[in-house]
């Protein structure tokens, strides 16, 4: 007999999901610009492959490098700073041909890391996952939610998606040893022929 579908998740609140979003709702609102549609979903309810490439507690940077067996290279579209608190917009895209393989806004506490390691952040050149792994920075994940979202003008151009295509994504949190948070993160992956090649048994943590 077929295991009964998953319920539904409990529809958050409009607060709940502006707190999860707050990077992405941060460049959309400083653009004049609403937000696109979001359904959130249960780690259950995310569907296969991507099940596979969210539902874990790894940095998404070391999980899509592992998978399009490529660096990956940082595109920062739009990035503001006050103070420790860094605010970024952008796309990571496969260094062996462009193709954009996450597409997101990220929010990073500088405080707590040192110098040498603030420096590369502040920098732009190379994603926090790659830099945190490089310089053995401790840290875990911590994905507060998963959502699937209409791609609008803006997530359509950046992951050669057609407009209304349905993404799959989550929001997390990236915790230091002490479980204090390092970065504030929103992550939409495209949905592409090649993205539909992972499978069920993907390497995730759990």
């Amino acid at each position: 007999m077929a295991s009964p579908a998953p319920a539904p998740t409990p529809a958050p609140s409009l607060q709940q999901q502006l707190h999860w979003l707050m990077p992405l709702h941060f460049f959309y609102e400083r653009q004049g610009q609403a937000l696109p549609e979001f359904t959130f979903l249960g780690g259950k309810e995310m569907p296969y492959p991507y099940r596979s490439m969210l539902v874990h507690e790894n940095d998404m940077t070391p999980t899509l490098a592992a998978f399009h067996h490529s660096r990956l290279c940082l595109e920062v579209l739009q990035r503001e700073q006050s103070g420790d608190y860094l605010l970024r917009c952008v796309i990571l895209r496969r260094e062996t041909d462009g193709l954009p393989v996450e597409f997101g806004a990220i929010g990073i506490h500088l405080g707590g890391f040192s110098p040498g390691v603030r420096r590369l952040i502040e920098d732009g050149q190379i994603p926090l996952g790659g830099i945190l792994g490089e310089h053995k920075v401790a840290h875990h994940g911590s994905p507060s939610a998963f959502f699937s979202v209409i791609a609008d003008d803006l997530t359509s151009s950046a992951l050669i998606q057609p407009p209304g295509t349905v993404l799959y994504g989550r929001c997390n949190q990236l915790l230091d040893a002490d479980g204090l948070a390092i970065a504030d993160i929103v992550e939409i992956l495209p949905r592409s022929g090649e993205s539909e090649g992972w499978i069920e048994n993907a390497p995730v943590k759990s």
